[in-house]
Order: structure tokens, then sequence, then C-alpha cells
């Protein structure tokens, strides 16, 4: 009889020991989280080098003309139309903090020290016959943002004010040289551009607008000569 007791009192132990294993989860090591890589930092400041052609847009395409009612008999003022030219941007980009998101994305100045652009124009008179052009030399500066999606392909994206020099070599008709007006200086025009960017090959999409007043810098000439100068520009070149 007390064999029996002892037996059952063993087998309900046991029995309770087993059920109590099954109920406690095993033992299982806590798997480490992999760390997130950090993308290197791959937007940086250099040097740029672009060229590329210039296509006039607006009334720039189509000409501007002034009637000139201070002369006798009354004159007009022709700026022809423009055609297709070419332009050069010499610049850098700075950044001025740390990329941000991972480093995909950072902003900075976009500092063209140097551009220069010229279209070309068709002469009216028959005995002329070499064409004759608009001339843009100046500097622009204004804000980038660049966009680092992947590898090393860069997308800027920047807003530009420009201060040019402008020249246009025209041709005027019983015009007396103390009323041509043929140079003019602005500080107002504006640029957007998207640039895509691969290692050092650059290409840029930039649509420039603006006007310019040819007054030849001089009080005593007509200030009503201000005739719009927007384009497009698709260039290509080089960051170093």
């Amino acid at each position: 009889m007390k064999r029996s007791f002892y037996f059952m009192m063993a087998l309900l132990l046991t029995t309770s020991i087993f059920a109590q294993a099954q109920d406690q989860q095993p033992y299982q090591p806590q798997a480490q989280q992999p760390q997130k890589m950090k993308m290197p930092n791959s937007i940086t400041s250099g040097f740029y080098l672009k060229l590329g052609p210039v296509f006039p847009v607006g009334t720039f395409a189509t000409g501007t003309t002034f009637n000139d009612k201070t002369a006798t008999p009354t004159l007009k003022l022709t700026y022809l139309p423009a055609k297709i030219g070419a332009a050069m941007d010499l610049g850098y980009l700075i950044y001025i903090g740390p990329a941000f998101a991972n480093n995909h994305l950072r902003l900075g100045i976009d500092a063209t020290f140097l551009t220069f652009s010229f279209n070309s124009t068709q002469p009216v008179l028959t005995d002329k016959v070499a064409n004759h052009y608009y001339f843009f030399g100046g500097q622009k500066f204004g804000p980038v943002f660049t966009i680092n999606p992947i590898d090393k392909l860069m997308i800027d994206l920047s807003y530009k004010l420009n201060a040019n020099f402008c020249y246009y070599y025209g041709e005027w008709e019983n015009y007396s040289d103390d009323r041509l007006t043929k140079y003019g200086v602005t500080y107002l025009q504006n640029e957007v551009s998207l640039s895509l960017r691969y290692r050092i090959l650059a290409f840029s999409f930039q649509y420039n607008f603006g006007s310019v007043t040819y007054d030849n810098v001089s009080t005593t000439k007509p200030k009503d000569r201000t005739i719009d100068v927007s384009t497009f520009r698709v260039l290509f070149g080089l960051k170093f």
C-alpha cells in the first residue's frame, strides 16, 4: 500500500515537472539587429565648366521695335530677332553645411563667377552680309539643393540672380551715333536650373529670364529701350 502511494506521488511529481517544462519557452539567444550602414557623403564641392546652345524665347526671338518720336521725322529703332547662340558657364559649387538624410541631401551655393553667351541675328539690310549679335557677360549666384539618390548620381536644383553686361551689335539706318543705344547693364535677371551629374559628367537645363535696358549706362540716353532677353539653355560639361 505504501509502495503504491510512493509510486503515485513520484508519478504526479514527474508529470507536474514535465508539464511546467512544456509551458516554458525554450531559451533562444536574441538575434542581433543588423546596423544600418551609413551612406558615404558623395556630395562635395568643386569647380564646373559647361558649354552648350542657347535658344531665345518670347519676344527675344521675334524682335522688338521702338518708335523714337523725339526724332524728326519719327524713326523706328529695331532690336532684331535673336537666333540660336551659345553659352559658357565657369563656376563652383560651395556646400555650406553637412549632408543630411543619410547623406542623400545637401544645401549649398551655386556660384558661376564667369558666364558668357551670345545670340546671332539676321541682318535686314541687303548690303550687310555678316550676322550681328547679342552678347552677354557676367556672373550668377544663388542657392543649390543637391539630391544623391544612388551611387554617384547627383540632381542639382538651383536658382540664381544674374548680373550681366549686355551689348547689341545691330544695324540702324539713318540713326546718328548720339541716339544709338548698344549696351546696358542688368542685375536682376533670373535663372532656374536642373542639372544631372554622374561622377565628373554634367548635363543642365537652364531657363534664364529677364530684361535689359539698352541705355549705354547714361542718363542722357532714352530709358524706354528695354527688351526681353529670355533664353532656354542646354549645357554639357564637367564637374571636378
